[in-house]
């Protein structure tokens, strides 16, 4: 196990103890579930719905993402840690700190993952890390989302929704870079061409709402529209492929006993629980495929305070516009492309 694993596997494991410390909220039972399971004609309409209600896929780069890109390269890119803010269904709030796994669409190469990769036509500007099924984070992102889903729902498949904010500290830029928006989970057996009984209401919420973040890639080798190429992009290949970026070890961990469960009730040994293993293909794992999920935020909001000068700080806001489904922020604002920005004192 080489000096990453250690540090990433303490940092599920600190994670596990601090997100299981308070008992599982309750939903109300009048709360129609998100990821309730649906008829395949059903599941049909709501995609053509879902597709026809949801706002205008952002036509452009998001403004701040090509400062936010290169200062995340600055600090180590794809593997840089930041801090995660949630809510629990009673309104508790809950941080942890997650690792960095690119922007959706655009996984970064990495030595381990020898897959085939999905055509590079697509980009977004969602920043994404991989999760656990079974952590308490995962259950707040279904709870706290539109459909208000229970414990057993997060643990699944597809789903979520919940609202976020991720916090970037860049030491060498000295900018602290907040994003906050909603957030979704992405499990590789529902996601597409899954069996009618796989399907469900959280599987079409995912992959419209992050869908409207898609774009086609300026100088893609083919200019058809989103539609043709959402005939040869695979989620499920993306999904497996964020699995194959990790290291052999951290694969493994998904087929750890459940975080938080208390030692004296054991582990499934049947399943294949146990610590310290290693995984290989996320298709060829039955209990890591289970567990694993990749987590996309969807930016509604964006802040950069820069501290470089401490006689010049600022603080930059881009807000999501009302037109293409954002809060619309701060007033008056400049308007950048979809996005309103303002700058105020820090």
């Amino acid at each position: 196990m080489d000096h990453h694993d250690n540090v990433d596997m303490v940092k599920k494991q600190q994670a596990a103890r601090l997100e299981f410390s308070l008992p599982e909220p309750r939903t109300a039972s009048s709360d129609l579930p998100l990821q309730s399971k649906l008829a395949p004609q059903t599941v049909q309409r709501l995609a053509h719905i879902a597709s026809a209600m949801s706002h205008p896929t952002p036509a452009t780069v998001a403004p701040w993402k090509r400062t936010f890109e290169e200062h995340l390269e600055r600090a180590g890119g794809a593997g840089f840690e930041f801090t995660l803010a949630t809510v629990t269904g009673s309104g508790f709030p809950r941080a942890r700190t997650c690792i960095f796994r690119g922007f959706w669409a655009t996984l970064p190469d990495n030595e381990y993952n020898q897959l085939p990769k999905n055509p590079p036509i697509f980009e977004s500007d969602c920043p994404t890390f991989t999760t656990d099924a079974r952590m308490r984070k995962t259950y707040e992102l279904f709870a706290t989302g539109r459909g208000k889903g229970d414990l057993s729902q997060s643990r699944s498949g597809s789903g979520g929704g919940g609202p976020v904010e991720a916090v970037y500290w860049i030491k060498d830029t000295r900018t602290q870079w907040r994003i906050r928006g909603k957030c979704w989970l992405v499990a590789a057996d529902d996601v597409e061409e899954g069996t009618p009984e796989a399907q469900n209401s959280g599987t079409v919420s995912v992959k419209a709402e992050v869908g409207r973040y898609m774009r086609v890639r300026e100088g893609s080798s083919d200019r058809a529209g989103k539609s043709h190429h959402d005939r040869s992009w695979s989620w499920r290949r993306e999904v497996e492929n964020y699995f194959e970026n990790l290291s052999p070890v951290m694969r493994g961990s998904f087929k750890n006993p459940p975080p938080g469960r208390p030692l004296s009730e054991g582990r499934d040994e049947r399943a294949g629980e146990a610590l310290g293993q290693k995984a290989g293909h996320l298709s060829e794992e039955t209990l890591a495929r289970k567990n694993f999920r990749v987590a996309i935020i969807t930016p509604e909001q964006v802040e950069a305070v820069d501290l470089t000068d401490p006689t010049k700080c600022t603080r930059q806001i881009w807000t999501l516009a009302r037109e293409v489904g954002g809060p619309g922020g701060p007033q008056p604002s400049d308007s950048i492309g979809e996005w309103n920005k303002v700058e105020t004192w820090p």
